[in-house]
């Protein structure tokens, strides 16, 4: 009998994210999205309905608006369904939101900061050099934040205020760990993005692969992802933020 010859090219951990990215929207996707802006105004989260607050990795705008993350309206409703779809089969866990929308400047700061460590590289096609650069801090012209339908966001133990176990921290981008379905993760964590995942596309979010944290309605994202004629939230100065009491 002939024996089954080994697999002499097996699948490597880099080929496994190569193939995640391959995946991901990228720039060249969400450009190509229309925007219609339909001005609707933005609050603070209610921390006795959504938890929420800025970490230290990611605090910018809290200088701006005080401790309290701000949304569109219609994600702060659609974040207290999440909640409510959360608990309702977890009593003993909540949402919590580590960031909302982020000002345009900060945005393109935050960018160009990103885009100034690999220009030092080269790219036959300078559209390259953005999808590098959008996979870890998007365009600014495209990025969901500055709109107030991005968030981000964790799940957290009631009783002892510590987040579950999602296989790595928010924000760390040393390892490409922070991507949904990296393969370094166990089943537990693995669990726990998923219910996350799950719960927040339940309630109309769009995830991004790229980083587990992060979901949003209403942006370019959103709109691609779920084919819509166009986008909803555009990008906004901090100037032209409505804030309702």
């Amino acid at each position: 009998m002939l024996q089954a010859s080994k697999n002499k090219n097996p699948i490597t951990i880099k080929d496994q994210f190569l193939s995640l990215e391959k995946r991901m929207v990228k720039y060249k996707d969400l450009v190509q999205v229309q925007v219609r802006d339909n001005n609707e105004e933005f609050v603070a989260l209610d921390n006795s309905t959504i938890p929420n607050g800025y970490l230290k990795e990611m605090s910018d705008m809290e200088k701006l608006f005080g401790p309290r993350v701000i949304v569109r309206k219609s994600v702060a409703k659609k974040l207290d369904h999440a909640q409510k779809l959360l608990q309702d089969r977890h009593s003993g866990l909540t949402l919590y939101v580590t960031y909302g929308y982020r000002s345009l400047k900060i945005q393109t700061e935050r960018f160009l900061k990103i885009l100034s460590g690999i220009n030092n590289s080269f790219f036959p096609n300078p559209l390259d050099l953005y999808e590098k650069a959008h996979r870890f801090v998007a365009v600014p012209t495209v990025a969901g934040h500055p709109t107030g339908g991005a968030i981000d966001i964790a799940i957290k133990h009631i009783k002892t205020g510590s987040f579950l176990d999602f296989g790595s921290k928010q924000y760390n981008y040393s390892t490409k760990d922070c991507y949904v379905f990296t393969p370094n993760i166990t089943k537990v964590q693995k669990s726990n993005r998923m219910l996350l995942r799950n719960t927040l596309i339940e309630a109309g979010f769009t995830p991004f692969d790229g980083e587990w944290w992060h979901f949003s309605y209403g942006d370019r994202e959103w709109a691609f992802y779920n084919k819509k004629e166009q986008a909803i939230y555009s990008q906004l100065n901090l100037e032209e933020v409505k804030l309702m009491d």
